[in-house]
């Protein structure tokens, strides 16, 4: 069967704390928070589910949103995901909606980090650890603009991590050969950049 993973993290929402003490603001407050703060929304599809034992995943697809919510994860699940799925989420009141159409199945993370069950979104977890190190090792920082191309790029990365560096060249090779010239990146170092970021709700 196929099951997917759901979780986000929060990108470009850093505040830096004041000096003193008597100057801090209460950064969780939506008042305080940046307002070009984006979520970024990964569902990762399990393979090879032998009993207990699952072998990872061999597809990840990621979207871009302003904030984790009921709207836009049920818009997201009834597109994406395949009817008769089993859907892992943690805690988070954004995938309450999915109890009403898939078999949900959920990890309380204030308490545990894998439910006695089995359930976890670890795999969830896998990508955006290496999404993280991309940030961070790599890239240094994400804007906007093209914060859906960094987070599609992690995501070929997780689909491809078992796979030899030659075939992941020859791969990439074929995938350019045969895909049209992309009006977002021709002539970018000309200035063709993108006038307004790419968010999926």
């Amino acid at each position: 069967y196929c099951t997917e993973n759901e979780e986000t993290p929060y990108v470009n929402g850093h505040i830096r704390p004041a000096n003193k003490k008597e100057d801090r603001v209460d950064r969780r407050l939506v008042v305080n928070q940046r307002p070009n703060k984006r979520c970024v929304f990964v569902m990762r599809q399990k393979v090879n589910v032998i009993g207990d034992a699952i072998r990872g995943a061999n597809k990840t697809i990621s979207f871009v949103i302003k904030a984790e919510n009921q709207a836009d994860v049920n818009k997201l699940a009834e597109a994406y995901v395949e009817k008769g799925s089993v859907i892992c989420a943690d805690e988070s009141v954004a995938y309450d909606g999915l109890h009403a159409k898939f078999d949900t199945r959920r990890v309380n993370h204030s308490i545990e980090y894998r439910s006695d069950a089995g359930v976890t979104n670890n795999m969830a977890e896998s990508y955006f650890s290496r999404f993280r190190r991309m940030q961070y090792g790599q890239c240094h920082k994400f804007g906007n603009l093209y914060l859906a191309n960094y987070a599609n790029e992690a995501a070929y990365r997780e689909d491809t991590r078992r796979m030899s560096n030659g075939d992941i060249f020859d791969d990439i090779s074929k995938k350019c050969a045969t895909t049209p010239t992309s009006r977002d990146w021709c002539g970018y170092w000309q200035g063709n950049k993108r006038n307004a970021e790419r968010l999926t709700a």
